[in-house]
């Protein structure tokens, strides 16, 4: 199963300078590739789901129970509520030591900290928001009723949890929250697609959804960020508009001025 990554990531890893290259084409052009990549991921989910969803599904029932057990842990990169807590905490922690004036360059770095921050939060509520809007238009089945209902069972409108397996959350939230923080720091980028793909992975070999499911996630969150990141810039928040695309707003400027921070407080 890990080795049908190797495709699937060497396929993502220049994604986003993919999308930096619509950004500096024209309004039309950029739309007709966004259409494009659309209409990519349109058959990319129905292919699989109707080629790959019901045979992956019953190929994971063999997969060993110690196997089983790393991913039902790999998938908890994938809850939500740890990612909200943490950003929600770095934004106020960075707001109340910004209050302390601890020098212009140093108030400047924790002032953009807070606002990246406040991005992370902002992207999950609104892709995992998009989500639950998704999950109970379709009212997928989940795998465990695979048995009584097969693969294409829908109760649209549902507000179950037994239905509302399409698109996959962990897997909105896995790459909203690594896309977002690859536009923030691009060195992190690979390692970020990995540990997404692994969440994405870990909802399917623990039997929560199908695979399908995990790439309609995967697009739900990407394109979220992408579309919050042009949003941010045009107001001049965390990203800002130019002629060559949206850039990061001080890039290389935070983490140099947090680490003198902490290494005066260290000494002091």
């Amino acid at each position: 199963m890990i080795a049908h990554l190797a495709p699937l990531r060497h396929a993502s890893r220049d994604f986003l300078a993919h999308w930096k290259i619509a950004e500096r084409r024209s309004t039309i052009e950029g739309r007709r590739f966004e259409a494009m990549i659309a209409m990519l991921v349109c058959v990319s989910i129905v292919a699989t789901a109707l080629l790959g969803d019901a045979s992956i599904t019953e190929a994971m029932r063999s997969v060993s129970p110690g196997l089983k057990a790393v991913f039902l842990q790999i998938t908890k990169l994938g809850d939500s509520g740890w990612i909200f807590a943490l950003s929600i905490g770095v934004f106020v922690i960075a707001l109340l030591a910004r209050l302390r004036g601890l020098g212009a360059r140093m108030d400047a770095a924790l002032g953009l900290l807070a606002g990246r921050a406040f991005f992370i939060f902002a992207v999950n509520a609104v892709s995992g928001i998009l989500s639950l809007v998704v999950k109970m238009i379709f009212g997928r089945a989940r795998p465990r009723l695979y048995e009584s209902f097969g693969a294409f069972h829908f109760d649209m409108f549902s507000v179950k949890s037994s239905v509302l397996s399409f698109p996959s959350g962990h897997a909105v939230t896995a790459f909203a929250t690594a896309t977002a923080l690859a536009f923030m720091a691009p060195r992190a980028g690979k390692a970020l697609v990995v540990i997404a793909i692994l969440v994405g992975v870990s909802r399917v070999v623990t039997g929560a959804h199908f695979p399908s499911d995990v790439i309609a996630g995967m697009a739900l969150g990407v394109a979220t960020v992408v579309f919050m990141r042009r949003a941010f810039a045009a107001r001049r928040i965390v990203f800002r508009a130019r002629a060559a695309g949206v850039e990061l707003r001080g890039a290389g400027l935070v983490w140099p001025a947090l680490r003198r921070a902490t290494t005066f407080w260290r000494h002091s």
